[in-house]
């Protein structure tokens, strides 16, 4: 768009928000990426279908404006005014909007043209949306998966369908929000305020739900991981050993070796399994949440499944190995500092050696994998918003379909 006619549109914009005459502006599919518009008042105007990608919208005051179907990509919107706009279909993909208001917006699907095939869901995956307000917003089936919505205020929210996978919520409030049949997988919760929340038929697997006061929220048909049971008593008695070989620095109990074992389905969180000799062992749907596998030698395992949320597994061999859709949200794959007896650095790094693994499909957000090698690795389809591959070899990894938003290479 003509930089002067946009000039004169704004213009007359302000003078009409300010009541001094003036035209409300009309943008509508008007392209005007990457312009500055920071802190400008344009309530009330007219922009459905624009183009705003990349724009400067800071402190922008977008409200009661009609942005049906309008492209926000990786715009900046850190603390913009979205009170009451029409919103619908809209795309906010990796924005930042920190701080933005949406008070009373209606962030539903807009539909373009008459048939519901070409119903467009507002779009704000992967964007950074920390402290913003949603209070009483219309956000049936939006898509904030991957997006960061620390300490956000959805209180009395309209949220039946939205696609909330791998999105922070910590902190968030959800009181009173209406969350029917919600795709919550993976999301983080902790610290959330939930009094009077409806999870109807929500989607909550992968979800620490420790902590959490659902007495007074709505669970009917909620979907929650199925129970897995602890481990029979030969492998607990192995893991007794191996707790006092780790505890005396190898003078008593003894190293686990569980190599070829069968120990799928087991629940074994929190365990720490450091040094533990598990090549070759079965480990399909195990629980390993806030497991320690620092330094485990893990080459052509089958974890297929399995749950490594939030996972030690630096220094960890997985040559090899199937992990075809695992959950590794938050795991630590990266190097190992090496420390003597006295836990002093001896300056010896052990890189996470991933060479030829298989990740197809697995959940794998904000994972570090800092100097990991992942030549040949496979990484189809899988989700890897936010992950750091900071220092890592990635020579021939395979990363089709793979969700990257976010992430730091």
């Amino acid at each position: 768009m003509d930089s002067d006619e946009l000039s004169r549109i704004i213009k007359n914009h302000l003078l009409f928000a300010h009541g001094r005459g003036g035209l409300r502006g009309n943008l509508s599919s008007r392209d005007i990426s990457r312009t500055n518009l920071s802190g400008l008042n344009l309530s009330s105007i007219n922009a459905p279908g624009a183009e705003f990608d990349s724009c400067n919208l800071v402190e922008t005051d977008f409200s009661f404006a009609d942005l049906y179907g309008a492209n926000f990509q990786r715009t900046d919107c850190r603390k913009a005014n979205f009170h009451r706009a029409d919103i619908r279909g809209a795309k906010f993909r990796r924005a930042k909007l920190s701080g933005a208001n949406f008070n009373e917006a209606d962030l539903r699907a807009g539909t373009f043209v008459k048939s519901d095939i070409n119903k467009n869901r507002t779009d704000l995956s992967g964007a950074q949306i920390d402290d913003a307000d949603f209070t009483n917003s219309n956000m049936e089936n939006a898509v904030l998966s991957g997006s960061s919505l620390v300490k956000s205020n959805f209180s009395g929210a309209k949220m039946p369908n939205v696609d909330l996978t791998d999105a922070d919520l910590s902190g968030a409030n959800l009181s009173n929000a209406k969350l029917k049949g919600a795709v919550m997988v993976g999301v983080n919760l902790s610290g959330a305020i939930l009094k009077g929340a409806s999870f109807a038929g929500a989607d909550l697997r992968c979800v620490d739900l420790e902590g959490l006061d659902l007495s007074q929220t709505i669970t009917s048909d909620m979907k929650l991981d199925a129970p897995v049971p602890p481990p029979s008593d030969e492998v607990s008695h192995i893991l007794e050993q191996h707790q006092l070989w780790l505890g005396s620095n190898g003078k008593n109990g003894e190293r686990a070796t569980l190599s070829g074992a069968d120990l799928s389905e087991m629940d074994f969180s929190n365990v720490d399994f450091s040094a533990a000799e598990l090549r070759g062992a079965l480990l399909q749907g195990a629980r390993l949440r806030h497991c320690t596998l620092a330094n485990c030698d893990l080459s052509e395992t089958d974890l297929s499944r399995a749950d490594l949320t939030a996972a030690d597994l630096r220094g960890v061999k997985l040559i090899g190995a199937v992990l075809h859709g695992a959950n590794l949200r938050k795991a630590n794959l990266s190097a190992l500092i090496l420390q003597d007896l006295k836990g002093k650095p001896t300056g010896d790094i052990v890189s996470s050696d991933l060479s030829n693994a298989d990740f197809t499909d697995a959940l794998m957000s904000d994972a570090r994998f800092g100097k990991a090698v992942l030549s040949g690795a496979q990484f189809v389809g899988a989700s890897l918003i936010r992950a750091n591959f900071s220092g890592c070899e990635i020579g021939a990894a395979n990363f089709q379909g793979a969700l990257l938003d976010g992430a730091i290479s």
